[in-house]
């Protein structure tokens, strides 16, 4: 199964992901139920998300969140399999998209009435929870009439809406840690290789994919991976999810189909294809020699 930018997913349809963008920031406002069970999900900039009600949980690896109603989250560059609800209800929830450069103006433009002294360390997971409070909802709920689509407001009056979302988060004394990631990016911090491809393997994604959510050129990425692993891109990945792949049929009563999905490969024939290459044996006799 191919992942799906979610970005550009969200443009895809105004009828279903009611959105704008100001100064450059997609804004969206989701209220639709999902056919599919799981589905994969790659972003490329970062994301808030405030799930307004329903339930959505987000799967990457072996670790799962839940985004339940009145929660919410910053998510970085990454890949995630989602699961939908059977909830006929539907989901609704409100996403930013945020791109870099645009932290590091916000942030700049507040540093002088922001604490950042004592931030902790920028924390290497890509999905960070966001508490809240009063002031913040107050916020997130202030967005919604601007998703009618019947009225044009003004980007400046939607734009200083937006800053006061974020400024509201960025002094929430239990915010820190995402003062401390936005101030890493003001900083010109960026996501080290290994750590984009160690929490990624698994997403079958393509190359150029990758280097979208490293934030890099494809020939940068390539050359910033081979500078790290000494080996190529293709052959990292295939040892890689092999790897993963043996390790479930080994542990664990998955299906094939399920194990090559989890795994990253296209679909359960090539995983059997490359496992039996690699392996000279077929992925289910490597699980029936294990019994």
């Amino acid at each position: 199964m191919a992942a799906f930018n979610l970005y550009n997913v969200f443009q895809s349809d105004q009828n279903i992901f009611r959105h704008f963008v100001v100064n450059n920031q997609l804004f969206v406002f989701y209220n639709c139920p999902q056919l599919e069970k799981v589905v994969q999900l790659y972003g490329v900039h970062n994301q808030l998300l405030f799930s307004i009600d329903g339930k959505r949980t987000f799967h990457r690896g072996d670790q799962s969140w839940a985004l339940t109603k009145d929660t919410s989250f910053m998510t970085k560059r990454i890949a995630y399999h989602q699961e939908w609800s059977d909830d006929p209800a539907g989901w609704k929830v409100l996403v930013f998209f945020i791109k870099d450069d645009y932290f590091k103006s916000v942030l700049d433009e507040f540093r002088p009435h922001l604490d950042l002294s004592n931030l902790p360390k920028n924390s290497d997971e890509m999905l960070l929870r966001i508490h809240l409070n009063e002031r913040i909802r107050s916020c997130y709920f202030g967005m919604l009439p601007y998703f009618d689509d019947e009225k044009k407001y003004p980007d400046d009056i939607i734009e200083m809406k937006f800053k006061e979302l974020l400024y509201n988060i960025f002094v929430h004394p239990d915010n820190k840690h995402i003062l401390a990631y936005v101030n890493a990016i003001s900083e010109g911090y960026k996501t080290p290789i290994w750590e984009v491809m160690e929490s990624n393997y698994m997403f079958n994604l393509k190359l150029n994919e990758f280097a979208q959510i490293a934030n890099r050129s494809l020939s940068a990425f390539k050359r910033d991976f081979k500078m790290h692993y000494s080996i190529s891109p293709g052959k990292w990945l295939t040892s890689k999810r092999l790897e993963r792949a043996k390790i479930y049929l080994e542990t664990t009563k998955q299906s094939i189909q399920s194990i090559a999905f989890d795994s990253g490969f296209n679909n359960a024939s090539h995983f059997s294809r490359i496992f039996q290459k690699q392996y000279k044996i077929s992925p289910s006799a490597y699980r029936d020699g294990m019994s």
